[in-house]
């Protein structure tokens, strides 16, 4: 029996969303929990539809289009406030004043780099600059007293709102400016080894999830490299952008610490408010500090563990506060589980191994345990709490499939198994792919080269 009574949650997001996210299965597990899951009708006044103990949306899209002055979306917008202000004993899942602050690249740049969070220098955001023109001696001027260099990635403006919004560029030189599609972000590229840190947060809790990046470049005479943000971080993304090149020194993936990702957390839920937010993070190859390059409101999390009753948990705490008067308590962060990949194997000349299926005979996975990093050790043998050997002979076997195809299958979209071990084999499935990608890439149609 639940611990609330039955309560009308409203909630909207887009239909490709809905695909993703897994409704139906959603639906029951908030009836489960004594929650009625109801659709929002945005062609229909709110009052009709209510009332509601809380909404859970993601109208960040609708919010960039009001944004762009379109009469639709500024009046659904205006409705659903005028909604909220009149019904304050209502819980929202994020308010829409909250929402706002993440939706343009700058401004979330800006809310960050004013931080306490950036005071110490192991947490930063990559020097950045707004570009307005197609200037490039007054570009130059601009970059230069940003503390701006070569190679820099070139982003779109807003951070939502459509697909261009993940169309990027990294430009190489002064004649690469050429490329930038105005008004644009631009922003010091920071070398890290072709690994990237997603955090999904979900009120209080938070996943840290492991996908293949941009490999290491430098300033050069190199045309301009466009692609996609959202295809290079795929879990399966294949691509020559993300595996390191032959001739660099392999070293192992480092472990991101729980102190500063908590601290991350910790200091972005105080200023930016928002219960269900998505993360990224590199560390610097060189300094070993840690750069925050991109947020997104609602961020799919297919390959969060248990993610629903998460979520469900989340929307009744909220009512649990609204309904009986008390304030917030201190936030207070807890990682509930690092999905992470094992790093490439490193022969006694300090290259890569060349063996990629005795890579994975040899491995001993590493995993943090559940609701605990404290301590990440760098001895793989001591991860094996986790994962027991059956499990490890299962992830060999999946790699031993992996080598008899001949094609990369795409990922299936939405994760419903609440099995730790079928997650983590997908996990190390997906790290060859990207570490070893140029030995089974295809040409991939989202990286082109200017001409």
């Amino acid at each position: 029996m639940s611990e609330f009574p039955c309560r009308r949650v409203g909630y909207w997001w887009s239909e490709k969303k809905s695909r993703k996210l897994n409704v139906p299965e959603l639906t029951a597990v908030c009836r489960s929990s004594g929650l009625e899951l109801v659709k929002l009708d945005m062609d229909r006044p709110f009052e009709e539809q209510g009332p509601f103990a809380a909404i859970v949306h993601k109208m960040s899209d609708i919010l960039v289009k009001a944004k762009k002055d379109d009469p639709q979306a500024k009046a659904i917008c205006a409705s659903f406030q005028n909604y909220v202000n009149s019904h304050p004993e209502m819980a929202v899942i994020d308010s829409l004043e909250n929402v706002d602050k993440v939706l343009g690249r700058y401004e979330q740049y800006k809310i960050v780099n004013e931080s306490e969070i950036c005071e110490e220098g192991d947490i930063f955001i990559p020097a950045f600059t707004q570009l307005t023109t197609m200037n490039i001696p007054e570009n130059l001027s601009k970059m230069k007293s940003a503390g701006i260099d070569f190679p820099v990635v070139c982003k779109p403006i807003m951070a939502h709102g459509s697909t261009r919004s993940h169309q990027m560029c990294l430009i190489f030189n002064e004649e690469g400016l050429n490329d930038i599609m105005i008004p644009c972000i631009v922003q010091n590229f920071i070398n890290h080894n072709a690994v990237l840190y997603k955090i999904f947060i979900i009120g209080d809790e938070y996943f840290v999830i492991e996908r293949p990046s941009l490999k290491n470049f430098c300033v050069s005479d190199q045309k301009t490299i466009f692609f996609d943000s959202n295809e290079i971080s795929k879990p399966n993304s294949v691509s020559d952008l993300t595996a390191l090149d032959d001739n660099e020194s392999y070293t192992p993936t480092v472990w991101p610490e729980k102190k500063k990702m908590d601290n991350i957390v910790k200091v972005l839920h105080k200023y930016l408010g928002l219960d269900l937010l998505g993360i990224d993070v590199i560390i610097d190859n060189r300094t070993g500090h840690y750069a925050i390059i991109d947020m997104n409101v609602f961020p799919g999390y297919s390959e969060a563990d248990n993610f629903y009753h998460l979520l469900t948990n989340l929307i009744l705490n909220k009512i649990h506060l609204k309904e009986s008067g008390k304030a917030v308590e201190t936030f207070e962060p807890k990682l509930i589980e690092f999905l992470s990949t094992p790093v490439l194997k490193i022969d006694e000349t300090g290259q890569k191994s060349s063996n990629t299926f005795q890579f994975w005979m040899d491995l001993k996975p590493k995993a943090v345990e559940n609701r605990s990093c404290s301590s990440i050790a760098s001895d793989a043998s001591t991860s094996m709490h986790c994962m027991e050997d059956k499990n490890l002979q299962r992830v060999q076997n999946e790699m031993l499939l992996f080598h008899k195809q001949s094609d990369v299958q795409e990922d299936s979209g939405v994760e419903t198994s609440d099995s730790c071990d079928e997650r983590k084999n997908k996990t190390c499935h997906r790290t060859v792919k990207h570490q070893h990608s140029k030995k089974y890439a295809s040409n991939n149609s989202s990286v082109k080269e200017s001409r």
